[in-house]
């Protein structure tokens, strides 16, 4: 699914010939956005529950991931010495999907990006992903613990 939602991003981005519809920039962006969210939950359910789980034991596990607990923990981690230099291009691409998304899907402002603005967001997004899936498996598992349980 995650290849696909960058796949699609790609699609929206380039659509029309000549200028973008509006739809068009922000749908890509959004979808960039979610390929990272997904890549993150993915993360999650395959460290904490396994791959190889049935549906209901993986899916709940996927579907704990909050955008805005996502949001709060890459802020601190840009912050932090432990986790920040693995985590800082993941941090840096989710912060300003996340940042984009909601500019995309809820501001009614003409969107302000070029068609070669939100095709350099889909390839940070790409980057990101990347750079999850080649995170060192005890920092995998530190992340999706860190993503899904809270600090008391």
């Amino acid at each position: 699914m995650i290849d696909d939602l960058l796949g699609l991003a790609d699609e929206l981005a380039g659509r029309e010939a000549g200028r973008p519809k509006q739809a068009s920039l922000r749908r890509a962006v959004a979808t960039a956005y979610y390929a990272v969210f997904h890549a993150l939950a993915k993360l999650c359910a395959d460290q904490l529950i396994g791959a190889s789980k049935p549906w209901d034991v993986y899916t709940p596990i996927y579907r704990s991931l909050d955008h805005n607990a996502a949001r709060k923990l890459f802020r601190e981690a840009r912050k932090s010495t432990v986790l920040a230099a693995q985590l800082e291009a993941i941090a840096f691409a989710f912060l300003t999907l996340y940042d984009k998304r909601i500019e995309a899907d809820y501001i009614p402002e003409p969107f302000k990006y070029s068609r070669q603005e939100v095709k350099d967001l889909i390839q940070d997004a790409r980057s990101a992903i990347a750079s999850i899936d080649g995170l060192p498996t005890d920092t995998k598992l530190a992340l999706a613990v860190q993503l899904l349980t809270k600090t008391r």
